[in-house]
Order: structure tokens, then C-alpha cells, then sequence
């Protein structure tokens, strides 16, 4: 009878013993790895500013917050104004869409971007909303031309994904609107 609570006793410190070697295996690999994972997160920023915002000089965003809202102004070569990038989210099929909006200073839209990263949509349609061609779409648009077709917009809906499609503009067009509210206090 006394070597069954002992055989239980040798089985948990045996378990806490891995257990607690892949903590620290764990741990080690988070430690050896968050800097190069911070460092890819800032270039991929970098390189989604300038894809929406492609007459900016890359070397010359400069971040800039209102209430709580990140904006990054970009210049071109000759320091001139060029627009600006931000981001918004999107609650599409799958979750949550994270876009990066780029308006010229004549308030249009220079271009969007969505990674696969960015979002967690339908593998074979929702995924869709990543390609060229839908987010295409939305270059040289306006806040009010910001609706799917069917709408009475200017924007193609992905057959079979409305409600990806239909996150995508609602949430550039909230960004858009914001970011009209908030013009004065980025000019200055």
C-alpha cells in the first residue's frame, strides 16, 4: 500500500522536471528570438508604407498621433507633402482584418495592403481580399465611393466572400472618415 503514493510522488516530480525543462527551452527560444521578430514587424511596416504610398520617399514618414490614432506622413524626395498611411481593422469571417490605407494629399486612396498575416479569413475565398487585384480596386477612390457595387459603391466584391470583401471597405471607409475629422490636428 505505501508504494502506490510513492510511485505517484516519483511520477509528478519526474513531470515537474520536464515540465519545467520546457519552460526554459521555451523561454530561451522566445529570448533568442523576439528581437529578430520585432525587427521583421518594423520592416514589413516600412514596406507596407511605402507599397500604399508609393510617391513618398521611403526614408521619410514621419509618425505623427492624434487621440490615440497613429498616422505616418511621407514626403517626397524634394520634402513636398505626398499623403499619409495608417491602419485600420475589420471584423471579417474569420476574425479580425488589419489594413494599411495610404491617401494622397489630394484625399484619395493611393493603395491598401493586406498580408496573409493581417488577417484570418476562409483559405480559398475570404484569402482572396490579399490579392492585387481586389485591393487594386481601391486605388484613386474616395471616402464616398467607399461601398461594395452592389451598394452603389465603386469596390468588387470576391464572389462567395461579401462579408471579407464588405470588412475591408467598411473599415477603410471608418479610417477615411476619421482621418478627415482629425486633417487639421495632422496638418499641423
Amino acid at each position: 500500500m505505501n508504494e502506490l503514493p510513492q510511485k505517484i510522488l516519483k511520477y509528478c516530480i519526474t513531470l515537474f522536471i520536464f515540465c519545467l525543462a520546457a519552460a526554459a527551452i521555451l523561454s530561451g527560444v522566445n529570448m533568442m528570438t523576439s528581437k529578430r521578430i520585432i525587427a521583421n514587424r518594423i520592416a514589413e511596416a516600412k514596406r507596407k508604407r511605402q507599397k500604399v504610398l508609393p510617391r513618398a520617399d521611403k526614408e521619410s514618414f514621419q509618425e505623427k498621433e492624434i487621440d490615440g490614432k497613429q498616422y505616418f506622413l511621407g514626403f517626397d524626395k524634394n520634402g513636398e507633402f505626398a499623403g499619409l498611411v495608417f491602419e485600420v481593422k475589420g471584423l471579417g469571417f474569420g476574425g479580425p482584418i488589419s489594413v494599411t490605407v495610404g491617401v494622397d494629399k489630394e484625399d484619395k486612396i493611393s493603395g491598401i495592403a493586406i498580408s496573409k498575416l493581417d488577417q484570418s479569413e476562409t483559405p480559398g475565398l475570404g484569402i482572396k481580399i490579399t490579392t492585387p487585384k481586389f485591393q487594386g480596386q481601391f486605388n484613386g477612390k474616395t471616402e464616398k465611393e467607399m461601398k461594395l457595387k452592389k451598394d452603389g459603391g465603386a469596390i468588387d466584391a470576391i464572389t462567395a466572400a461579401t462579408i471579407s470583401s464588405n470588412a475591408v471597405v467598411k473599415a477603410v471607409r471608418r479610417g477615411l472618415q476619421l482621418y478627415k475629422r482629425q486633417k487639421s490636428e495632422i496638418s499641423k
